[in-house]
């Protein structure tokens, strides 16, 4: 594999100007020069906040579906929640329909925000989300491609449900598959909602019609100046030619193969800050660059049914659930050590508010 001699040596942004203008990314106006970063200086440390995808149990390899899904793993959430009260972590959960449809969530869920031990946010998944207009296909699952109007009426059902069944007005949100695009931000300003997290910086779901998120910095910005800000889930690049990792990884060796040898090379490497599918000690090596980055937030998340055994790829047995705990446990004590302390979204909100008329 034949890589230029002299890429590692420019920034991320000097490589992508040789190589054009890139596609404008969603829930931006350009690219990454552009983008307008909040200032969280508020905070006055770097800090993690824990999210979590709260959602149904399905098959992930199987085609969407309307039924047949599981919301057994909730039984789950205590002991998980209670790690994180032992840490002084409060969660982001970022509930669907199917949760909200199940009695023991929403007392459950609605239990741990009201004693403040947790915040609640919005998660939509448009395949198990009425009103059910849309086809159901993969494009489809990314809520982004589906028609403007239908977007915001599924979104304003599970607002209204979230609200009337736990008496919580979320204040975040989370689109499914990562399917934010160009109609989200109006909606989630008409609900009243002033954080997204739904970038994932650094990944491209275009060859199954999603966002192309390749060009999105892992630093909070605005989307809507004073109104709306992004709160990116932290991925980072590791390696030697990790400087130009944007333009190398997500467009040069778009393939597995390439990428692998990529890593074993040392040359550079993806992580992405969950315990799905990135062992302990890359998840170590991550957080440390992020801090190197000067990443103001480390945006840590996983998806709900990991908690239980057989409902993910990532978690198929007891032994995995244990390292799972293990991987938490490990992490939170890394970030404690090197004083990261846990925020929450009503913080960052604070913290951005705070800075608006400096």
């Amino acid at each position: 594999m034949k890589i230029a001699p002299d890429l590692e040596m420019k920034s991320e942004n000097e490589v992508r100007a040789l190589n054009g203008n890139v596609k404008s990314p969603l829930l931006a106006n350009s690219y990454a020069p552009n983008f307008d970063f909040v200032d969280l200086s508020g905070l006055g440390s770097p800090r993690f906040i824990l999210t979590v995808d709260t959602e149904e149990e399905f098959d992930w390899n199987r085609p969407f579906s309307r039924d047949g899904y599981g919301t057994k793993h909730l039984k789950d959430l205590p002991r998980f929640q209670d790690l994180c009260d032992s840490f002084g972590i409060k969660p982001c959960y970022l509930v669907d329909y199917p949760i909200m449809e199940d009695a023991y969530g929403v007392e459950l869920l609605g239990g741990f925000a009201h004693s403040g031990r947790a915040e609640i946010g919005v998660q939509l998944h448009p395949w198990v989300n009425p009103p059910f207009d849309e086809i159901l296909c993969t494009e489809n699952s990314y809520a982004c491609n589906l028609p403007p109007e239908l977007e915001r009426a599924k979104l304003t059902q599970l607002y209204n449900a979230i609200v009337s069944r736990t008496g919580i007005k979320p204040d975040s949100y989370r689109a499914g598959r990562y399917g934010a695009g160009s109609a989200t931000s109006d909606i989630l300003v008409d609900l009243g909602i002033t954080i997204d997290s739904s970038v994932r910086s650094r990944f491209d779901y275009s060859e199954q019609s999603g966002p192309n998120y390749t060009h999105h910095p892992v630093h909070p910005y605005w989307i809507k100046k004073d109104i709306l800000l992004e709160l990116p889930l932290t991925t980072v690049f590791a390696g030697a030619m990790r400087s130009a990792g944007n333009v190398v990884f997500g467009e040069w060796f778009g393939s597995q193969a390439a990428r692998s040898v990529l890593a074993r090379s040392n040359m550079i490497e993806r992580i992405a800050l969950t315990p799905e599918g990135i062992p302990l000690e890359k998840a170590i090596e991550g957080i440390n660059l992020a801090l190197k980055e000067g990443v103001p937030v480390i945006n840590l998340s996983f998806h709900s049914p990991s908690l239980a055994a057989g409902y993910t790829p990532y978690i198929r047995t007891e032994e995995h659930l244990s390292e799972l705990y293990m991987w938490f446990e490990s992490v939170f004590q890394h970030l404690n050590e090197n004083g990261v302390r846990p925020t929450t979204l009503a913080e960052i909100r604070m913290a951005s508010q705070f800075n608006c008329g400096a």
